[in-house]
């Protein structure tokens, strides 16, 4: 294995760093699920109390409109009572021939011009409360889609893999500089002659 001088370094902190790189995506996954999963609980619950709250101003306006009813229940009954005592007392005073008739019919026309305001009365306040709930449908409408705008999108698992995948490539890189180097690559060193560095020994006394 041949590996240049002061690469070692080098290549221990490119394994280190797609490791911590692998981690570190794979910590955002499970933090960003948990923050979508906080989140969708906190969108159903704002939704649930926006439902609370249109379901008492509804009842509000259904308790109006019924106090409109009660209203003009009761003044109706008033003005049949009214009509029924000018009619007795019409009929009381003795009078006689068409002139009778007459008034009698003045009285039924009076309770009927009241009857008529009375309607117009009771359309208005049904008016109010066909309006009254279309604002607050609207209102909670409104309301849901601000709730839905605050909600936290849950990271994608395929970008997960990515950033894994890409963190796998980055430590294969850097290990592979550890790999030997292919035989065929190397360069080729002759036998060399040890015959040449070998000088004859010459003792003092002998040629």
């Amino acid at each position: 294995m041949c590996i240049e001088p002061g690469s070692t370094t080098a290549i221990v902190i490119g394994i280190t760093q797609a490791v911590a790189q692998a981690g570190l995506s794979i910590a955002n996954y499970i933090s960003g699920t948990q923050a979508a999963a906080a989140s969708e609980r906190a969108y159903q619950e704002q939704r649930r109390l926006n439902q609370e709250a249109a379901n008492r101003a509804y009842q509000q306006e259904q308790l109006k409109l019924k106090g409109e009813l009660d209203k003009a229940s009761q003044q109706a009954e008033e003005l049949l009572v009214n009509r029924l005592q000018a009619q007795g007392g019409i009929l009381a005073a003795g009078r006689m021939g068409q002139s009778i008739g007459g008034l009698l019919m003045d009285a039924q026309r009076v309770e009927g011009k009241d009857l008529g305001a009375l309607g117009i009365n009771l359309a208005s306040a049904q008016q109010d409360y066909f309006f009254g709930s279309e604002s607050i449908f609207n209102q909670q409408k409104s309301a849901n889609a601000q709730a839905a705008a605050q909600r936290v999108a849950a990271p994608s698992v395929g970008g997960l893999l990515l950033d894994v995948g890409g963190a796998a490539l980055g430590a294969a890189s850097a290990a592979g500089a550890f790999k030997a180097p292919n035989a065929g690559n190397l360069p080729r060193i002759a036998n060399p002659n040890i015959n040449q560095y070998i000088q004859p020994l010459t003792l003092p006394g002998y040629p």
